[in-house]
């Protein structure tokens, strides 16, 4: 999903606007250098903004000690499967933090974000990701940036339980795993994963690598 901000102009709105005042005479790569420059500077711009925009009595340092959750789900279950560890009020809409607790063998379907890009640094346990055309196995230490658009699925593959430290932005992505939490396991079958799924800006492309992740915890 696109960042946009009140007064702004989509870069086709830009271009056209430019041709049609005259203002400016250029050719086919001039102009898609136009576009592509207005389609980047918000993304550039947009935490540069957010942050300037904070009154600074209103700025605050935020701690979250060891294994606390700072965002109130409606189900303990997924509170312990996805603490938050910095949530999008937080933050001020910036950023959303989880330290995601995964089984032996276990993790999420396939998927792609419209909405946000995703980091995950692998705190305890190998995961296996499959982003887009790379497929890589990560032990403690190891991260990977999984960019907006990009499909992606990942499972924990040892034997013994992970950890994942995952950060999303936009924040916001909470809201998610609240509603994802809401569904009682008997429930949790494609066409429902699907449908929480698309209501936070994401698409359901196939079954997990192992088994669901709410049903291998531990």
């Amino acid at each position: 999903m696109a960042i946009g901000f009140a007064g702004e102009h989509k870069p086709c709105d830009l271009a056209q606007r430019i041709l049609q005042r005259g203002q400016v005479t250029m050719d086919r790569r001039a102009l898609l250098q136009v576009i592509g420059a207005a389609s980047v500077a918000p993304l550039v711009e947009a935490p540069t903004r957010l942050f300037s925009e904070q009154p600074a009595g209103t700025r605050k340092v935020l701690v979250a000690k060891p294994g606390e959750n700072r965002f109130p789900y409606a189900s303990a279950q997924q509170a312990e499967r996805s603490p938050c560890m910095l949530t999008s009020a937080d933050s001020r809409g910036a950023l959303s933090m989880f330290e995601l607790n995964v089984g032996s063998h276990a993790g999420p379907v396939r998927h792609v974000h419209h909405r946000e890009d995703e980091w995950c640094y692998v705190l305890q346990g190998e995961f296996l990701f499959e982003a887009g055309n790379d497929k890589v196995t990560l032990p403690v230490g190891g991260s990977i940036w999984m960019p907006r658009g990009i499909p992606h699925v990942w499972a924990n593959t040892s034997e013994a339980s992970g950890k994942l430290l995952v950060a999303c932005q936009p924040g916001g992505f909470e809201k998610f795993f609240d509603a994802l939490g809401r569904i009682p396991d008997a429930n949790a079958n494609e066409p429902t994963i699907r449908k929480v799924m698309a209501q936070y800006g994401m698409e359901y492309l196939g079954p997990p690598l192992f088994g669901l992740w709410r049903r291998r915890q531990g």
